[in-house]
C-alpha cells in the first residue's frame, strides 16, 4: 500500500459522489448571487460539514474515508457543476489534506493532529501560499520569528487566500529568521529557512483584509490574510516548505483539473440547452431556422465535446498513473511539469469551451449576469494557477533541450 492507494469501495466511492451532486445543487442556488454581490456564502460552510464530504481524503487510521486523489477530484468536478467558484474554494481544502497525507516534510505526530481535526471535528483547511511581490513562485517574505520559548511570531500578508472565510485551519509558508527579524540576504539560505505553518485560524493576530475583487471566480471569497505576530509552537510546524509541501503538488494539479473540468462540463451544457431551445423565426432566406440545423453550430458543439473528453480522459489517466504508481519512473524535475499536464489540459478546455459557448449564445449570452457570461469569466482564472499553460510549456521545451535537470 502507498500513499495513492485508494481505501474505499466502490459503493463508498459512488455514495461520495451522491453527496457531490446533491451539494452542487445548494452550490448553484447561490451562485449566481454570490458573483454578482462578490462574496463567498458562509453559508455553505455548514453544508459543506454537513455533506460528509470534510474528511472524504483523510485515510482511515485518522477517523478520514480514505479517498484516493482522483475520486477527489471528481468530487470537485460534480460541486463544479454547480458552481465552479465555490466548487473551487472548497477544492483548496480537499488539495490540503492530500498534500498533508503525504508530506514528507512533516512530522506524524502533526499529521495525525491535523488530520484527525479534519475528519473527527470536520474542520476545514485552507492554504494562502502566495504573495504580491512574486506569487508561489516566490520565497516567503512573511516572517516567522523565534520567540525564544521554542515557537514563533508570524508576521506578513498572504494574497489569494481562498477559502479563508470558511476556515478552521491556516496552513502558510514563512521564513523563519533570527531574533532580529530579518530576512536572509542569499536566496538559497533564504529557501532553507522557508517553513509551513498550520495554525488556528481564531489565533490572535490573524485577519483578513478585504481585497477580493476580480474577474471571475468571485465567489471563492480569496481575499488577503493578514498576519500580525501571530503566536504559532512547535505543534504547528510542518516542517520545510520548498522540500515537504510541493513535493506533493500532484494534488494540486489533478483537483485542480477536476474542478475547471467540471466548469467545462456546465458551459457546454448551458450551449447545449440554448442550441437545442432556439429559434430565428423568420428571416430572408426562411420562414423559420433551428440553430441545431446549422452546420458551425453543429461543428462547434462537436469541438466542445472533444475538448471536454480529451480532458476527461487525461484526468482519468493521470489519477490512475498515481494509483499504479507508473510516476516512479518520472525524472524527478520534471514531476510538477507532468503532474501539471493535468491542470493545464482542463483549464485550456475549460476557457476554449466557454468561449465557444460564448459565441453560440451571442448578444443575448453575452449581458451581463447570463451564465455563460459568468462561465465565461470564471474560466479565465484557470490562467493564474501553477504552473500556468507557457510555464508549463516553457519548462518542458528547456527539458527536452537538455537546459534543465
Amino acid at each position: 500500500m502507498h500513499k495513492h492507494t485508494p481505501e474505499i469501495s466502490a459503493d463508498e466511492r459512488d455514495e461520495i459522489l451522491s453527496a457531490a451532486r446533491d451539494l452542487a445543487k445548494k452550490f448553484d442556488s447561490v451562485g449566481a448571487e454570490c458573483d454578482r454581490d462578490n462574496r463567498f456564502p458562509t453559508e455553505s460552510v455548514a453544508w459543506y460539514k454537513d455533506s460528509g464530504l470534510v474528511e472524504i481524503a483523510v485515510p482511515k487510521r485518522f477517523g478520514g474515508r480514505g479517498a484516493d486523489m482522483l475520486t477527489t477530484a471528481l468530487v470537485g468536478l460534480e460541486l463544479a457543476k454547480g458552481d465552479p467558484g465555490i466548487a473551487l474554494a472548497y477544492n483548496m481544502h480537499q488539495a490540503m489534506v492530500g498534500i498533508f497525507r503525504g508530506n514528507a516534510g512533516m512530522t506524524e505526530e502533526v499529521r495525525e493532529d491535523v488530520l484527525t481535526k479534519v475528519a473527527r471535528d470536520r474542520q476545514i483547511l485552507c492554504g494562502p501560499f502566495s504573495e504580491a511581490r512574486a506569487g508561489l513562485t516566490g520565497l516567503a517574505d512573511t516572517v516567522a520569528v523565534p520567540d525564544g520559548a521554542g515557537g514563533w511570531r508570524i508576521s506578513g500578508k498572504k494574497n489569494w487566500s481562498t477559502l479563508i472565510e470558511g476556515a478552521d485551519l491556516i496552513a502558510l509558508n514563512a521564513t523563519v529568521t533570527d531574533a532580529d527579524g530579518k530576512l536572509p540576504e542569499d536566496f538559497r539560505e533564504h529557501a532553507a529557512r522557508e517553513a509551513c505553518f498550520i495554525i488556528p485560524k481564531d489565533l490572535p493576530g490573524v485577519g483578513v483584509d478585504r481585497t477580493w475583487d476580480t474577474l471571475g471566480m468571485r465567489a471563492t471569497g480569496s481575499q488577503t490574510l493578514v498576519l500580525d505576530e501571530v503566536p504559532a509552537t512547535e505543534g504547528m510546524f510542518a516542517g520545510n516548505f520548498r522540500t515537504g509541501l510541493i513535493g506533493e503538488a500532484e494534488w494540486a494539479a489533478v483537483l485542480f483539473g477536476g474542478v475547471y473540468l467540471g466548469l467545462g462540463e456546465k458551459a457546454y451544457a448551458e450551449a447545449l440547452r440554448f442550441v437545442k431551445a432556439k429559434h430565428t423565426g423568420a428571416t430572408m432566406s426562411a420562414q423559420d431556422s433551428a440553430a441545431q440545423q446549422i452546420g458551425y453550430v453543429q461543428h462547434a458543439l462537436g469541438r466542445m465535446r472533444y475538448e471536454l473528453d480529451v480532458a476527461d480522459r487525461t484526468l482519468r489517466a493521470t489519477g490512475q498513473i498515481a494509483i499504479d504508481q507508473d510516476d516512479a519512473a518520472w525524472p524527478k524535475v520534471a514531476r510538477k511539469a507532468k503532474w501539471d499536464v493535468v491542470k493545464v489540459a482542463c483549464t485550456e478546455a475549460a476557457i476554449s469551451v466557454s468561449e465557444q459557448g460564448l459565441r453560440l449564445a451571442s448578444g443575448s449570452g453575452y449581458r451581463r449576469g447570463t451564465l455563460a457570461e459568468r462561465l465565461f469569466r470564471d474560466a479565465r482564472a484557470g490562467i493564474l494557477h501553477s504552473f500556468g499553460t507557457d510555464q508549463l510549456f516553457d519548462f518542458y521545451g528547456r527539458f527536452e533541450l537538455g537546459l534543465v535537470g
